[in-house]
C-alpha cells in the first residue's frame, strides 16, 4: 500500500476511535449510588493522598471487620467509590496514619452522587495499632513501580537540609548513573531519552542538575512520585523505557511558612502560604549552587559547576474542583571532565496548568492538563557554541472515565506540538541541522476487571499518530493477584509494548560530553519501540517489614549509536542496533518508629547488537554484540535511618561493579594523501581504539552520613542544623579517563559539610 494512502486510512481510524470513546456510553447502574471523597488535613488545609476511605454494611456486617467498599485518595486527596446500593445505610470511615478517623453514618438515595469534603485532624496521642492495620488497603507493591513520598527523599544524606529526589533514586535497584554529574540516569537498561518524566502531568526533559546529587525537586516542594521501572499502564504514551510521574505538593492553605537554608554545596529558600484559607495557595521555591566556590577549600580540587532552579505553584482548591497552575525553571552549567574546558550547558522551562473536576453534575471525574515545555542543551568552549540541540512542546491532554459493561474504562486523548532545532558547526555523518515542528495525536484507553475479589487484571492500549507516521498499537496488560485477600502477600506482572516518536543521539565513546540530539524519526524510517514483561512478588510481615523481588526483561529496536571506527574523528556516524535487558531487583524495608532500614541489590544485564558492517567495518564478525557503558551489573544499596534524644542519624552505603569501557591501541599520526605531503607534515595525531567495551572498570563504592537535630528559636521559628560527609573514608572512584590528556578523573572526594536552615 502506498504510504501516503496508509496514513491517511491511519488517519481516519484515528478520528473513528476518537469518536467512538468520546461518545457517552449508557450507564449500567445507574439506580446505585457513588460517593466521592475528598480528604483534607486539618493541618494545613492541603489534600491528603492515600488516605483509607472504608464503607461498612450497618446490617450485614456487624461482626465483620472487612469493607464492602474501600479505595484510597489519589494526589488531590479524591477517591470514589461506585455501585453502592441505594436506601441502605453504611458507615462511612477516613482514615490517615497520624490522624484521626472520622467516621459517619450514610444514605444514599437512587442514582445519587455525593461529594464528602472530610477534614481529618492531627492525632497528638501515640498511634495504635487499629490505625495501622487500618493502611493495610494501602498498595505498594504493584509490579514495576516505587511509590516515593516526600519522607523517603528526606532520608537520603544530602548536603544540604533536607533531601533531593535525585539521591533517593540512585539508591533504587536498576537505576544506573554514568557518575557523579552529568545529570543522566539509565534505568533497567533504557537510555535518558527514552524515559519520561512527568511533573502534575506536564512535561519535563532533564530535571536532573549537572552534580548527580540533585534534581530540581527537593523534598519541600514533592508530595510523592511514582517510579516506573517498565511495565507502565497505557495512560503513559510515547516513552519506550520507563516514567518517573512527580506530585507537587500544595502550598500551605492555612498560614504562611519561610525557610532559608545554606551549605557549602547550594543555598537555598521556600515560601508558601494561603492567599484564601482553605481555597488558594501559593508554594514557591528557589536555589542556587556555590560548591565551585567551595570545593578548593573542602576537598582540595576545583568543582567548575553551576546549577539552580526556581519553581512555583499555585493552587485552587474548590468544593468540586482542584486547579493547579505550575512553573518551574532550571539551569546547568560546568564541565564534566575539569580540565578539558569544555562547557555543557542544558535548561528547562516549564509553564502549565492542570483541573480536576469532580463535581455531582458529572457522572465520572474529567481531568484537564495545558502546558508549554522548552529544553535547551548545548556544549563548546567559551568563545564558540559547538553544538546545540532543544524541543519545545505545546502540548494539552484530556483524561477521562466511562463505564462500559459495568467495567470502568480510563480513556484520554493528548495533542502534542514539538518543534526540534539542531545547530552542529561540526559535522554528525547522520544527522544536519534541524528546525521542524512534528505534531503528535495519542489515545489510550485501559479497563480493570476483578473476576475474583483477590484478582485484578488491567489491560489497555496506548496509540500515536502523526503526519509523517503511521498509527501506532501498543497493547498492555497488568495483572495482580493477594492469595490471602490482603496486600500482606501479591503476585503480580505486567507485559507491554511501548513506542515513542523520537530519538536521542549522544557520543556514548565519551564519558566526558552528556550532549544529546533529540530530534524526530524521519519518514520511512522504524520508529524506535521496546517489548517488557516484569514478574513480582511482594511479602508483608508484620506492620513493619516487606520484601519484595522483582524480575524483568525489556528489549528495544532501533536504537541509533555511535559507530565505532577505529580511530576517534570529528565526524559521528551512527547505526541502530537493539537491545536485550533482563535482571532481578530486591528490595527490603523495615519501618518502625525509630528506625528505618532498607536494602536493595540489583542484578542485571545489557546486550546491545548489530549488524558490523553498520557499527564499523573493522569489526570481523558479522554480527556484533556488546554491553554498553551503562552496563552495570552488580549494585547494593543500604539506607538506615534512626532517631535518637533529638538527632536523626541517616546512613547510605552504596557498592556497584564497574561499567565497559574501550581500551586503547595506541596513538598515531594521520596523513591526508594527496591533501598533504609526509614529506613536509607530520599529520594530526590520533587515537586509535581496541574492540568496543571490552574491558571494565573497577568497582566502586561510597558511604555518605548525615546528623541532624532541630532546635527552637522562639514559638514559631526552628533552626536545623546537619553535618555529614560525603564519601565518608574517601574512596577514590574513577569516573572517566581522558585520552587526549591522559588525565584520570575521580568522582567527589571526602567533602565534609555543615548545613544551617532557618524556618519561620
Amino acid at each position: 500500500m502506498h504510504p501516503k494512502i496508509y496514513r491517511k486510512i491511519s488517519g481516519l481510524f484515528l478520528l473513528l476511535l476518537l469518536a467512538v470513546l468520546l461518545i457517552p456510553h449508557p450507564g449500567y447502574a445507574q439506580e446505585s449510588g457513588l460517593i466521592r471523597v475528598v480528604a483534607i488535613s486539618g493541618d494545613d488545609g492541603t489534600p491528603l493522598a492515600g488516605a483509607n476511605v472504608l464503607l461498612y454494611d450497618q446490617i450485614d456486617d456487624i461482626d465483620d471487620s472487612t469493607p464492602d467498599f474501600f479505595c484510597v485518595t489519589n494526589r488531590e486527596g479524591l477517591c470514589e467509590i461506585r455501585n453502592i446500593p441505594p436506601n441502605k445505610e453504611f458507615e462511612l470511615r477516613v482514615s490517615f496514619l497520624g490522624f484521626i478517623t472520622h467516621s459517619e453514618l450514610i444514605i444514599l438515595e437512587e442514582g445519587e452522587r455525593n461529594v464528602k469534603r472530610i477534614v481529618l485532624e492531627p492525632d497528638l496521642e501515640e498511634f495504635d495499632e487499629v490505625v495501622v492495620e487500618q493502611q493495610r488497603y494501602i498498595t505498594t507493591g504493584e509490579v514495576g513501580v516505587r511509590r516515593i513520598s516526600n519522607v523517603d527523599i528526606s532520608r537520603v544524606p544530602s548536603p544540604v537540609a533536607g533531601g533531593d529526589l535525585a539521591s533517593y533514586l540512585q539508591t533504587v535497584p536498576g537505576i544506573v548513573s554514568s557518575g557523579d554529574r552529568g545529570g543522566d540516569l539509565y534505568i533497567r537498561g533504557g537510555t535518558p531519552d527514552q524515559n519520561m518524566i512527568l511533573v502534575d502531568k506536564l512535561h519535563i526533559i532533564k530535571p536532573f542538575h549537572i552534580s548527580n546529587l540533585f534534581s530540581a525537586f527537593p523534598d519541600g516542594v514533592v508530595q510523592n512520585a511514582d517510579l516506573y521501572a517498565g511495565g507502565f499502564d497505557s495512560k503513559y504514551v510515547g516513552a519506550t523505557s520507563a516514567v518517573l510521574d512527580i506530585g507537587l505538593r500544595p502550598g500551605n492553605m492555612r498560614y504562611s511558612q519561610f525557610s532559608a537554608a545554606s551549605s557549602p554545596y547550594l543555598t537555598a529558600i521556600q515560601a508558601e502560604g494561603p492567599i484564601e484559607t482553605d481555597r488558594q495557595s501559593i508554594l514557591f521555591s528557589g536555589r542556587i549552587s556555590t560548591i565551585d566556590r567551595f570545593a578548593p577549600t573542602l576537598t582540595g580540587r576545583d568543582i567548575p559547576i553551576q546549577f539552580g532552579d526556581l519553581l512555583t505553584r499555585y493552587t485552587i482548591q474548590g468544593d468540586n474542583v482542584t486547579c493547579n497552575l505550575t512553573g518551574i525553571y532550571t539551569y546547568d552549567s560546568g564541565e564534566i571532565v575539569p580540565g578539558r574546558a569544555v562547557d555543557h550547558t542544558w535548561s528547562n522551562l516549564v509553564i502549565g496548568g492542570r483541573c480536576l473536576g469532580f463535581s455531582e453534575f458529572f457522572n465520572h471525574p474529567v481531568d484537564l492538563s495545558v502546558g508549554y515545555t522548552s529544553y535547551k542543551n548545548e556544549e563548546g568552549t567559551s568563545e564558540n557554541r559547538e553544538r546545540f540541540s532543544s524541543i519545545d512542546q505545546l502540548y494539552f491532554n484530556l483524561d477521562l472515565q466511562q463505564e462500559i459493561f459495568q467495567l470502568p474504562v480510563d480513556y484520554g486523548i493528548g495533542v502534542n506540538f514539538r518543534t526540534y532545532k539542531i545547530i552542529l558547526s561540526e559535522r554528525f555523518m547522520s544527522v544536519s541541522s534541524l528546525d521542524r515542528i512534528v505534531p503528535i495525536v495519542s489515545l489510550y484507553s485501559s479497563t480493570t476487571w476483578e473476576p475474583h475479589r483477590n484478582v485484578a487484571i488491567k489491560p489497555g492500549f496506548a496509540t500515536q499518530f502523526t503526519l509523517d507516521t503511521p498509527i501506532t498499537f501498543e497493547p498492555r496488560i497488568r495483572v495482580s493477584w493477594q492469595p490471602d485477600g490482603t496486600d500482606r502477600r501479591q503476585i503480580s506482572f505486567a507485559v507491554g509494548k511501548y513506542v515513542q516518536m523520537h530519538s536521542g543521539i549522544s557520543d556514548e565513546r565519551d564519558a566526558g560530553t552528556v550532549f544529546t540530539i533529540l530530534q524526530p524519526v524521519q519518514m520511512d524510517d522504524p520508529l524506535p519501540e521496546s517489548l517488557h514483561g516484569i514478574l513480582a512478588y511482594q511479602h508483608r510481615v508484620g506492620n513493619y517489614l516487606t520484601a519484595n523481588i522483582e524480575g524483568f526483561v525489556k528489549t528495544h529496536k532501533y536504537i541509533p549509536v555511535s559507530k565505532w571506527t577505529p580511530e576517534a574523528r570529528i565526524e559521528i556516524e551512527t547505526a541502530l542496533a537493539q537491545s536485550e535487558t533482563y535482571g532481578i531487583d530486591f528490595r527490603l524495608r523495615y519501618d518502625r518508629s525509630p528506625l528505618y532500614l532498607s536494602l536493595g541489590y540489583g542484578w542485571s544485564k545489557v546486550e546491545y547488537e548489530a549488524i558490523s558492517g553498520d557499527l564499523g567495518a573493522w569489526i570481523q564478525a558479522p554480527i556484533f554484540r556488546y554491553s554498553p557503558a551503562h552496563d552495570q551489573r552488580h549494585k547494593l544499596n543500604t539506607l538506615v535511618s534512626y532517631t535518637f534524644s533529638g538527632y536523626t542519624l541517616n546512613a547510605g552505603w552504596e557498592f556497584g561493579t564497574g561499567m565497559p569501557f574501550t581500551q586503547i591501541l595506541g596513538y598515531d599520526f594521520s596523513i591526508r594523501v594527496p591533501d598533504q605531503s609526509p614529506q613536509s607534515t607530520t599529520g594530526t595525531a590520533r587515537i586509535i581504539y581496541s574492540e568496543p567495551y571490552n574491558q571494565r572498570l573497577p568497582y566502586q563504592h561510597r558511604l555518605d552520613v548525615s546528623l541532624e537535630k532541630e532546635f527552637r528559636i522562639t514559638s514559631g521559628s526552628t533552626l536545623e542544623a546537619q553535618v555529614g560527609l560525603i564519601n565518608a573514608y574517601n574512596r577514590n572512584n574513577i569516573f572517566n579517563f581522558d585520552v587526549a590528556t591522559l588525565q584520570r578523573v575521580d568522582q567527589t572526594p571526602l567533602l565534609p559539610y555543615l548545613s544551617l536552615k532557618v524556618s519561620l
